[in-house]
């Protein structure tokens, strides 16, 4: 098994840390699915903490449904679990998805570009052929774990100039804030897809890996499409809920 580290300061409760520690190395995939954790005896000793606090921290993890402890043959890493899960009813920005499940959203910004539009995405934003858009790439960040790689595509119809860095974090909400341009709906499809080597390693998981990409057309209250966007959602990490009413 890799080898932990626990930080020792006086600011948590031992059985604190040792769960974070182990959170953190299950959810960025250092400890792998379907891994056996070494006997609390073991894992005690190499952790250099009681098996008393250990116990806690491992019962922690076991309502949060990252481990399985199977009686008399050990305590396992958990097939699948995702970080982020719920309904996607609602029109908000990810990071607002994100701090809604109780974790810190941060964005990176892989790509900002301008450039002639393909002629599909021309076709979703009913845009001329040779039409100019901005193209920004961001990786979304749950407490630190990649859960998310978005490409938007704004027409440069729609917005003559856009400075990313007060857009990245949420495009659908720095649109309004800073641009003025109000987006009310979007029609949104889900596929079901995989990973390709660039994604895994944005992602962090291996190539070939399931993912649910988010295709949206966002519209302003000019019915307007002032927004077109591809999310990846790898299926360990994130999964959606829609609730079906009669």
């Amino acid at each position: 098994m890799k080898e932990i580290g626990i930080d020792h300061s006086p600011h948590t409760s031992l059985s604190g840390k040792i769960h974070n520690e182990l959170r953190r190395l299950i959810l960025n995939g250092e400890l792998k699915a379907g891994e056996r954790l070494p006997s609390e005896p073991d894992l005690a000793h190499e952790l250099g903490v009681s098996r008393n606090s250990l116990r806690e921290a491992i019962g922690l993890l076991q309502k949060e449904g990252l481990l399985l402890k199977k009686h008399g043959i050990g305590t396992f890493v958990t097939d699948r679990y995702p970080i982020i899960r719920g309904g996607i009813e609602r029109l908000s920005s990810i990071g607002s998805f994100i701090e809604s499940q109780g974790h810190s959203a941060r964005s990176e910004i892989i790509r900002f570009d301008q450039c002639v539009c393909e002629e599909r995405i021309c076709e979703f934003l009913g845009l001329e052929e040779n039409s100019l858009v901005y193209v920004l790439e961001t990786t979304k960040y749950a407490s630190e774990i990649p859960v998310a790689v978005c490409i938007d595509y704004i027409p440069k119809s729609i917005v003559e100039e856009i400075d990313p860095n007060i857009i990245y974090n949420s495009v659908f909400e720095g649109l309004g804030r800073h641009y003025n341009i109000d987006i009310r709906y979007a029609e949104c499809d889900l596929i079901p897809t995989s990973c390709d080597e660039i994604l895994s390693e944005r992602l962090k998981v291996e190539s070939g890996t399931s993912v649910l990409l988010l295709e949206q057309i966002h519209y302003d209250v000019l019915d307007r499409k002032v927004l077109y966007s591809k999310s990846y959602f790898p299926s360990g990490k994130f999964t959606f809920k829609l609730i079906r009413r009669r």
